[in-house]
This record gives structure tokens, C-alpha cells and sequence, in this order.
């Protein structure tokens, strides 16, 4: 890969965590936001808290990397990127249903109306483990492709 190329896909992987970064903090503070949050929703943000301070640590990571390429240093692996891009198809999932649950609750309703919303934001608490599993899967992929670049950079 010649070094253009290499500081293009540098600068992807820095977009994309980016991206991500900001997905995570508005899923986290929905979360947040909801009242009298469930035990499992409180777990979840708390693994959105760790995703956020590994998007960070790469975002950083791939910053000093493409910085420094034009000394020899490798580019960013396509295993970060693909982690990513993994993980940006998995917050796609949360982020649509805090899309949609927000867009319901827009506007002037009813005390009785939001309470019913509430309730049946609530039921769904099933489908929290499930995002719980697929977040946790991508800050281990993450994690693994963080060690690889950094086995590329030795």
C-alpha cells in the first residue's frame, strides 16, 4: 500500500470512530434519560461507557498512526476498520430504536400517552440482552484488532 492510500485509510478509520463516537453518546444519554431505567438498561450504558473509551483510544491510536507514516510507520490495519464497521452495523440496530422511540415521544402528548410509550419501550427489555452480547462481541473484536496493529507497528 503506498503511503497516499495508507493515510486514506488512516483518515477512515479516524472518520468512522468518530462516527461512532458520537452514535454512542446519544444512545447513552437516551439511556440515561429514561426514567427509573431497568438494571439492564443501566448495564448497557455502562458497556456503551466502555465502547466509548475504546472508540477513543483508537481514534487516537489511528491519529498518531497516520501522523507519523511518512517515518516508516505501518498503516492502520483493515482489521480496525472492518471492527468498525462491525460495530457501526450493530449500533445501527440501538440507534433505530432510540430513533424511533424519540420521534414517538416528539410533540405535545399526553401524560397518559407517553406513560403507554414508556411501558412499551419497557416490554422490550428482552432485546437488551441481545445488545448487550452484540456490544460486548464488538469491543472484544476491537480489542483484538488493536493488538494486531499494534504487533504491525513492532
Amino acid at each position: 500500500m503506498d503511503g497516499l492510500s495508507g493515510v486514506a485509510s488512516g483518515m477512515a478509520v479516524t472518520s468512522l470512530a468518530v462516527q461512532l463516537l458520537q452514535s454512542v453518546g446519544t444512545i447513552r444519554a437516551f439511556i440515561r434519560d429514561v426514567k427509573g431505567a431497568s438494571k439492564e438498561l443501566d448495564r448497557l450504558a455502562e458497556l456503551l461507557d466502555r465502547l466509548r473509551a475504546l472508540l477513543e483510544d483508537v481514534r487516537d491510536v489511528m491519529e498518531r498512526q497516520t501522523a507519523l507514516q511518512g517515518q516508516h510507520f505501518p498503516a492502520p490495519s483493515n482489521t480496525i476498520f472492518s471492527s468498525l464497521k462491525s460495530c457501526e452495523e450493530s449500533l445501527r440496530v440501538l440507534d433505530m430504536a432510540v430513533e424511533k422511540y424519540t420521534r414517538t415521544q416528539g410533540g405535545n402528548i399526553s401524560a397518559v400517552a407517553r406513560l403507554k410509550q414508556d411501558v412499551k419501550f419497557g416490554f422490550k427489555t428482552k432485546d437488551i440482552a441481545g445488545f448487550e452480547a452484540r456490544i460486548q462481541k464488538e469491543i472484544e473484536y476491537l480489542h483484538a484488532a488493536l493488538g494486531l496493529n499494534t504487533t504491525s507497528i513492532l
